[in-house]
Order: structure tokens, then C-alpha cells, then sequence
């Protein structure tokens, strides 16, 4: 078993971010890459399919067994439903494909839903991207086939859906969008729609025809890794529009929206909190942004930003994050949590528990990916913590605990490294 820096790691200077898979044994290329005529093709049915109501009713998508390792429960009010939907840009060409082909991506809609009689469990990957994760993480093969997800595949939407906020999410370097399933499923359960984009070839992608597109491979050169940030800030973009209206492609009624006065937030982990930056830089539809443990590849440390960010991180410094707090005037803050690494801030650290990854990997790999915190507590606390955020930003809604002014005493792992704005 190799022992390799964390994927996406935040090392002392950044250059792990977005870096080395664990094992290196995911392809490094995309495998069976189809003509532009055969991607064309597919994006019209699988649009079609998501119009229909999402690409998520077939086998290839059914419910896990309920002899399974569960995601942390969400702990707001309402069901959750989830369905995927399959996009293109023909606007953009896919800088990161073999051949000139349009952007294409696979996103995931997580959303209160009015009920969930006769319905199957969501899986947390498509079958085809299973072995692909396992691979990545060195990972017990099958592991991932177990994981047990709290929301309803193709649930109907709740009647009030269309006055929720929206939240776009958005993984590590090579990670699927899946890895941020229990945040989506916990926001999603207290009202808001919850919106995770796969970046094509920068993290692996399973597409309606079958098609696979593993990641791309490690890197840790800056340039390429600034390259991959604006990319997804781009693609961000690119769904929003879809969202609102402003393409030929539309998602069902219940998901569009209308510009609201509030805006839409945006957050990820690593490089997904790096472009989450970089869409508040470049489109200012974003309004409130969170990044968790990422490297910022964007000109915002150079300018700051001029809406409200939250940085939450393990404890450690990284120039990006010493030069953003320099230079951002606009509502601020970080929040770093005790005991935390790279891996403690997605689904990995919850999972990692029912998985006993402390026995399947070594105690220094452990360590590596998780620190000393404690997973299923590093979730939660970074999920309540994001909550608060955007209820705040989006909601208008002051939140007393957690608080994101002092310490909160029910979340002692928590300290306040930097404050800006009020």
C-alpha cells in the first residue's frame, strides 16, 4: 500500500493542492473517447431523459441493499430527493478532451421533496464510477457499492421548492461531485436545493450512454491547477444560466429560477472552494461563498472579494490564505478546526468510520487524510458551520449557535482565525 500526500492536499505551500492521487492507479486518461457526432447524439437524449425527470429511474442508478454504511442522517424537517441531469455547453469547447467536443457535464440536484412512497434510495455513485473511487482512495473493492444515502431517487419536488435558495457545490481535484452528499443532503433537508457539478476530467464522470471519464492525472503544477479552477468557475456559470433560464437547455420547472434579490451561494472542497472563489470573482449572480481546506488558485488573493466568503480549514497556513485575508475588506471569515486534514472536510471522514478505514489503512495514512479528529464529528461540525453561512447570507437569518462572530461553546473544536466585516 503506497502512503502518498492526500489528493488535493493542502501542503505548507500549496503545491500538493489539487496532487497526487493515493495510489496512482486510476487510468490517467480517458478510456473509449467517442467522435464529436456521438457526443452531440448522446446529449440530446440524455437531456432528453433529464427533462423527462432526471436520468436517475433506471438500473443503473437503483437502491443500495439496506445492509449498508450509512451517510450521516440529515437533520432538518423534509425528505430528501435527488436527480442527475445530463448537460451540455455548446457554447464552450471541453478544453481538457482529446478532440474538439462541446463541454459536457453531469450534475446533481439534492432538494426537499413532497414525498418518497414506492421510491428506491439514491445510490452515492453510478455503478461504472465505484471501482474508479475505490481505486483512488485504496478503498476495500465493493466499499462504496455499500454506502447508504438518505435521499429518494426522482422524488417529486415539495409545492414551495421554487422559493428555496440555491447552493452549488463543488468537489477536490479528482474527486466526483458524490463526495459532498452529506452536506447537499443536510442542506437540502432544511430547504434549500442543492446543486453538485461533476468537472469533466478534472474528477471522474459517468455519462447516460455509459460512457466513463476517469480523472485526469495528479498534478501539482500551479498553472494547470489555476487552469482547472477556472474551468469549474466557468462551468458554475454555465449552470447557472441553465438554471435561470438563459439556454436552450432547461431543467424541469420545479429547479429553474428567476435572479433572486439574494442571489446563489456556491462553496466546495479544495479546488471546488478555489473555484468557488473564482465564480464570486467572475460572476456576480454568486453572492455568498465557502471554501473548505482549499488552495486558492484565483486572482481573488490578490483583490479579495467583494462578497461575503467563508474560509474553513484544518490548522495549518497556506500563502493563498494569508494573502486572501490581506487583501479581502468584504464580510469574512476562517474557521479552523482542531485536529482536522484534507479529508476530514467531505464525505471521506464519515464514511471513513463505518468503512474502519483506521484498520484497512495503515495508522499513518489514516492520520494523514483525517488528523485526530474524529470523522463523523468533523462532518457535522463543518456542515452545521456551512449552514449557518448561507442561512445567514441567503436566508437573512441569524443563526446563535454556531455562531460566526465568537466561540461557540458546543463546538469547542472551533477557533476564529480571521474576522472581516461585520
Amino acid at each position: 500500500m503506497t502512503n502518498q500526500p492526500p489528493p488535493d492536499g493542502a501542503s505548507a505551500d500549496g503545491s500538493a493542492q489539487g496532487g497526487s492521487a493515493p495510489d496512482g492507479s486510476v487510468p490517467a486518461g480517458p478510456a473509449g473517447k467517442p467522435s464529436r457526432r456521438s457526443i452531440l447524439r448522446a446529449s440530446v437524449t440524455g437531456v432528453t431523459a433529464a427533462l423527462a425527470g432526471g436520468i436517475g429511474a433506471g438500473a443503473a442508478f437503483a437502491s443500495p441493499s439496506d445492509t449498508s454504511v450509512p451517510l450521516p442522517a440529515a437533520t432538518g424537517p423534509h425528505p430528501v430527493g435527488t436527480r442527475t441531469f445530463h448537460l451540455v455547453d455548446d457554447r464552450r469547447e471541453d478544453p481538457f478532451a482529446p478532440t474538439p467536443t462541446p463541454r459536457e457535464l453531469m450534475i446533481q440536484v439534492w432538494y426537499a421533496a413532497a414525498g418518497h412512497r414506492g421510491l428506491e434510495r439514491a445510490r452515492y455513485l453510478t455503478p461504472g464510477l465505484e471501482p474508479v473511487v475505490e481505486r483512488r482512495f485504496e478503498l476495500p473493492e465493493g466499499s462504496l457499492g455499500s454506502v447508504r444515502t438518505g435521499a429518494w431517487q426522482d422524488a417529486p419536488a415539495h409545492p414551495r421548492l421554487h422559493r428555496a435558495p440555491v447552493v452549488f457545490f463543488g468537489p477536490g481535484r479528482q474527486d466526483p461531485a458524490a463526495t459532498g452528499t452529506a452536506f447537499a443532503q443536510d442542506l437540502a433537508s432544511h430547504g434549500y436545493v442543492v446543486i453538485g457539478v461533476n468537472h469533466t476530467y478534472d474528477g471522474p464522470t459517468q455519462f447516460p450512454d455509459g460512457r466513463i471519464i476517469p480523472q485526469d492525472p495528479a498534478t501539482g503544477d500551479q498553472a494547470l491547477l489555476r487552469k482547472y479552477s477556472d474551468v469549474r468557475a466557468a462551468d458554475l456559470s454555465f449552470v447557472l444560466d441553465v438554471l435561470t433560464g438563459q439556454r436552450a437547455t432547461r431543467l424541469p420547472a420545479e429547479f429553474s429560477r428567476a435572479p433572486h434579490h439574494t442571489g446563489f451561494g456556491v462553496f466546495g472542497h479544495s479546488l471546488g472552494g478555489s473555484a468557488a472563489a473564482e465564480a464570486l470573482r467572475t460572476d456576480q449572480r454568486f453572492t455568498a461563498g465557502a471554501c473548505l481546506d482549499g488552495a486558492l488558485q484565483t486572482d481573488a488573493v490578490k483583490t479579495g472579494l467583494g462578497q461575503p466568503f467563508l474560509l474553513f480549514t484544518e490548522p495549518m497556513e497556506l500563502p493563498t490564505w494569508t494573502d486572501f485575508m490581506a487583501h479581502h475588506t468584504a464580510w469574512g471569515r476562517r474557521m479552523v478546526l482542531a485536529g482536522a486534514r484534507h479529508y476530514s472536510f467531505n464525505d471521506l471522514a464519515a464514511l471513513g468510520v463505518g468503512l474502519r478505514l483506521d484498520q484497512a489503512w495503515t495508522a499513518e495514512r489514516h492520520a494523514r487524510f483525517f488528523g485526530t479528529a474524529e470523522g463523523r464529528r468533523s462532518q457535522a461540525v463543518t456542515g452545521a458551520y456551512v449552514r449557518a453561512f448561507f442561512d445567514h447570507w441567503l436566508r437573512g437569518r441569524a443563526t446563535t449557535s454556531p455562531s460566526l462572530d465568537a466561540p461557540d461553546a458546543d463546538y469547542p473544536e472551533i477557533t476564529i482565525g480571521w474576522t472581516s466585516g461585520n
